[in-house]
């Protein structure tokens, strides 16, 4: 009965300290980074966005705000 549980508390330490240390609860996942840009082209990729507006905001967020014209035809 006590080494249940010992062996209880020795994992479950084990499964909390890994994952405030930057570890995985699960295997095969990763942590990811979004900044701004990356949400941004999530955004497009998905087709929540048009291109006018990607483009727009991309400009933006990389602080090269500048009059864009785009053709359309």
């Amino acid at each position: 009965m006590m080494i249940g549980l010992v062996l209880l508390i020795f994992i479950g330490y084990y499964m909390f300290s890994s994952s405030n240390a930057g570890g995985s609860c699960c295997e095969g996942h990763q942590a990811q980074s979004n900044n701004s840009l990356d949400i941004l082209s999530e955004r497009y990729a998905r087709g929540e966005i048009q291109r006018e507006e990607y483009l727009e905001r991309k400009q933006e967020l990389s602080g090269k705000k500048q009059q864009i014209s785009i053709k359309k035809g």
